[in-house]
């Protein structure tokens, strides 16, 4: 998987791979299913988040929820010593860490994790491009507001959905915020997105998965 020259990609399989992490930098982490031990991911887990855990019946999202929010909570401790990461969620339900000066944002698809961290607001999604998808249905719905190129073929369309999540993250709102009032159009072979004032999604297309970052 290729990123671009603004993000540093970085593949995560044990704690023991963050030992050069510098979060001074825009950084993704990429967590395959596989890791070395569930259990270095597991033991950094919070008691909030464990009791989350506890309410989650697929093993698969189990592991992920293991390893994304252990890994956070790694990289939290990294900047803050000894500190106990306090999470909170926003009214809409985004996750936070109480006092840290890093935004992070999480994405996954069938096989791979991501988390974002940045020092401003960030948002990021991913999905894998042999998902099924019927653009006739999506484009009768008009639940989205996309250009008309979104429905030319399955590629197209992900460029725009993917950077459609990755906005809504990055305004901590999701899908509470009505998709149909946010113009997303690909402009110069680049996603742009119109929601009272526009601002560029970056887009990565590689190994079979379309990812796309809005960052401040």
């Amino acid at each position: 998987m290729n990123t671009s020259k603004n993000f540093r990609l970085m593949e995560v399989t044990s704690p023991k791979d963050l030992s050069d992490v510098n979060l001074a930098e825009r950084v993704i982490f990429k967590l395959p299913m596989a890791l070395r031990k569930e259990s270095d991911f597991l033991k950094h887990l919070d008691l909030l988040n464990k009791a989350r855990l506890d309410e989650i019946s697929s093993a698969e999202d189990k592991l992920r929820f293991i390893k994304t929010r252990g890994l956070v909570n790694i990289l939290f401790l990294l900047e803050n010593g000894g500190a106990e990461p306090i999470w909170k969620l926003n009214e809409y339900g985004k996750p936070y860490i109480e006092g840290w000066e890093k935004d992070f944002s999480i994405s996954h698809t069938r096989d791979i994790s991501l988390v974002a961290v940045a020092s401003e607001a960030i948002g990021i999604d991913i999905e894998d491009n042999s998902r099924n998808i019927d653009l006739e249905k999506f484009k009768r719905t008009k639940f989205l507001n996309f250009d008309d190129g979104a429905y030319n073929n399955k590629e197209e369309f992900l460029m725009r959905f993917t950077a459609l999540e990755a906005y809504l993250k990055y305004i901590g709102k999701g899908f509470y915020k009505d998709a149909r009032t946010i113009s997303v159009k690909k402009i110069d072979d680049g996603i742009v997105i119109d929601d009272g004032k526009v601002i560029k999604a970056e887009s990565i297309k590689s190994g079979g998965y379309t990812i796309s970052i809005v960052i401040k």
